[in-house]
C-alpha cells in the first residue's frame, strides 16, 4: 500500500507545516484569488456535518476502510484499484490520526465557495473517483 503511506506522509507533513506557522483562523493568500491557506479545526465531516461527533466519525471511518478493502479484495491486481484504495485509506488514516491526537481534523486549503479541506480530503475524493471509474469500466457496481 505505497499510495496509502505516501498520502499519509504528505497529509501529516502539510498539516505539521501549517500548524507550525499559523494560528487557527489566520489566512494567507496562496494563489490569489483562487487558493488561500486558512487554518481551521473540523470536528465533523464534509460541509460541517456531524460537528462534535468525533468518536462516531472516527468509528465510521474505520468501518468504511474495512468495507473498502473487503469489497475490492478480488481486484488487487488492477493498479487503479490499488492506487485508489490506497489514496482513500491513506487519507482516512491521516484524518483519523488528527482526531486521535487533537480531537479534530486540521484543515487548511480554502477555495472560493467551498469548505476548507486538507490533503487527506483531496486524496479521499480522488481515490474514490478512481475506484468508481474503475468499477464502471469493469461493469461492476460501485
Amino acid at each position: 500500500m505505497v499510495a496509502a503511506v505516501l498520502v499519509l506522509l504528505a497529509d501529516q507533513a502539510t498539516k505539521a507545516w501549517v500548524l507550525a506557522r499559523m494560528e487557527f483562523g489566520a489566512s494567507l493568500p496562496l494563489v490569489p484569488p483562487l487558493v488561500r491557506i486558512t487554518l481551521w479545526r473540523n470536528t465533523g465531516i464534509a460541509f460541517g456535518l456531524l460537528s462534535g461527533a468525533n468518536e462516531l466519525v472516527a468509528l465510521a471511518a474505520v468501518a468504511a476502510a474495512v468495507w473498502l478493502v473487503l469489497y475490492h479484495r478480488d481486484r488487487w491486481q488492477l493498479r487503479v484499484v490499488r492506487v485508489g484504495t490506497g489514496m482513500v485509506l491513506g487519507g482516512a488514516v491521516g484524518n483519523l490520526v488528527d482526531r486521535v491526537r487533537f480531537g479534530y481534523v486540521v484543515d487548511f486549503l480554502e477555495l472560493p465557495y467551498w469548505p476548507i479541506f486538507n490533503v487527506a480530503d483531496a486524496c479521499i475524493v480522488t481515490g474514490g473517483v478512481l475506484l468508481i471509474l474503475s468499477s464502471l469500466r469493469s461493469g461492476r457496481r460501485p
